[in-house]
């Protein structure tokens, strides 16, 4: 028991001795003072590396802002392209139904009383389908009181999920009874409308071959007013229809 006492002695003493602090140690003592414990954002940045014999003073690590030396960032975004002319195709599913509808008309005169009429339209009928048509007119007035017009045209048009094409002839006469009163006659014939089916109210908004007559009343310089009745033929039941007709016109010099 003695014994132990002793050796438990003889460890202690030597531990004490070995935390002792040894002028000749290979780690100098530290100084009081030698320790910076002070926080600021300048005392990281006043760095002082001898051995590499670099130094880095106060705030060098923003030079390059305060010089404006600061290297931008150029977006070179591709040309914005706006195609501004007729619908590649048919989007009847848009948010705004009428989207794609546009019409276009153009003239060319041929000789006196003579001249060339064209238009290419589309029309969308919302939950219906839509329809687009490129028509051709010969105009010719070969007196005061009577101006004929004929030509052809070509359709493409939707009806409920399905897609029909159409070719016809269509023509007109309008006889000048008055300054404000008119005479027209109507005609078209339809190359396919028959085996399209196209019937009822609709039969109007589609091609089909139809033959009718309306008197027009100019109201005002510019505006007037037509109606009549139209028969078109039923292509279910082969037979002829009438169907009244009321519209305005518009007058341009």
């Amino acid at each position: 028991m003695k014994n132990l006492v002793f050796i438990l002695l003889l460890l202690v003493s030597t531990t004490a001795y070995t935390q002792t602090e040894t002028p000749h140690d290979s780690f100098p003592p530290l100084k009081k003072g030698t320790l910076n414990l002070d926080e600021r954002l300048e005392n990281y940045l006043n760095l002082d590396i001898s051995n590499n014999k670099t130094a880095i003073t106060k705030y060098d690590l923003y030079q390059p802002l305060q010089r404006n030396d600061a290297k931008t960032i150029d977006l070179n975004l591709p040309p914005l392209d706006v195609y501004l002319g007729p619908p590649l195709e048919s989007n009847n599913f848009t948010r705004y139904p009428f989207a794609n509808d546009y019409s276009y008309y153009s003239g060319m005169y041929l000789a006196d009383g003579a001249w060339l009429a064209s238009s290419s339209t589309q029309n969308a009928y919302p939950t219906i389908g839509a329809v687009r048509t490129v028509n051709m007119r010969f105009n010719y007035q070969p007196t005061d009181w009577l101006v004929v017009s004929a030509g052809p045209y070509g359709s493409k048009y939707a009806l409920y999920g399905a897609n029909y094409n159409d070719v016809g002839v269509g023509g007109s006469m309008k006889f000048i009874i008055s300054d404000r009163v008119r005479i027209n006659g109507y005609g078209q014939y339809s190359a396919r409308g028959k085996h399209n089916g196209v019937e009822g109210p609709m039969m109007g908004m589609y091609p089909q071959t139809f033959y009718g007559g309306t008197i027009e009343l100019k109201i005002t310089e510019k505006f007037g007013i037509e109606g009549g009745v139209i028969r078109e033929l039923n292509p279910f039941n082969g037979k002829w229809v009438n169907r009244p007709y009321i519209a305005p016109v518009f007058y341009t010099k």
